[in-house]
């Protein structure tokens, strides 16, 4: 979808960018071969065409295009760049900052997880998502990484962020993580079924009294919201492909 894309370029919105689907202009490279485009002056189309040869240099760059997509396009990038892609998911002492610490945080790229808890290594985290190129939260624009940034002293991160809270919203899915899922046919375990960022904070109070248990199913709680963030992002970077397509006539 990336190559399809043209509302990166300067004063190019979606219905240019549909007009030119529609002139058979399909990726880059179709623009790039036209002598003309209707539409467009000879300037015009130069200028471009010129900023396309920038944009196939920068194909190993995701915030080149994070800087120039509106938040709510930035879902194109993904298939593109997945490989580099973490999903990012925290647990905290509360909702509201600065009344609230990171308890946990859980981190999976499609191959490994990982998880940072109080206490034992939660620092480390700093050092693992430099690895990465891209985020993939649920509503962390509005909470994950602004509670991360204070947290870690103003840290800031440079990875393109997509929030596929508002990237479902617009494909007609709202509410929460948990309300969400079995429209995607993402089921629970039973033990995990019904818990909620509230229940993660009873959870914590009662591992810090020495509960085990309580330990292991608030880790767990996390492991599976991380986890089920990725095929909730494969699902909806489908739809959306197929939103933004469907007016292209073959």
């Amino acid at each position: 979808m990336l190559k399809k894309t043209f509302i990166h370029l300067p004063q190019v919105g979606p219905a240019t960018e549909l007009h030119f689907w529609r002139q058979g202009l399909h990726t880059w490279e179709d623009f790039l071969a036209a002598r003309a485009v209707p539409g467009l002056n000879p300037l015009r189309l130069t200028d471009l065409q010129r900023q396309l040869e920038q944009s196939l240099g920068h194909l190993d760059h995701p915030s080149y295009f994070g800087r120039r997509l509106p938040p709510g396009e930035r879902w194109r990038l993904f298939k593109q760049y997945q490989p580099q892609t973490a999903y990012v998911d925290i647990e905290t002492t509360g909702s509201h900052w600065p009344h609230l610490w990171v308890t946990v945080i859980g981190l999976y790229d499609g191959q490994n997880f990982h998880q940072f808890v109080q206490g034992e290594n939660l620092w480390d985290f700093l050092e693992i998502i430099d690895n990465y190129k891209m985020l993939v939260t649920f509503n962390g624009s509005q909470f994950d990484l602004p509670v991360l940034q204070a947290f870690f002293e103003g840290r800031g991160f440079r990875q393109t962020h997509i929030d596929l809270r508002f990237v479902l919203a617009r494909l007609g899915f709202k509410g929460g993580l948990k309300r969400i899922e079995p429209q995607f046919g993402l089921d629970r375990p039973s033990d995990l079924a019904g818990l909620d960022g509230y229940d993660a904070v009873l959870l914590w109070e009662r591992s810090r009294r020495g509960d085990r248990a309580a330990r292991d199913l608030l880790l767990r709680y996390n492991q599976e919201d991380v986890i089920n963030l990725e095929s909730l992002m494969e699902q909806a970077y489908e739809l959306a492909c197929r939103r933004v397509l469907a007016p292209v006539k073959p």
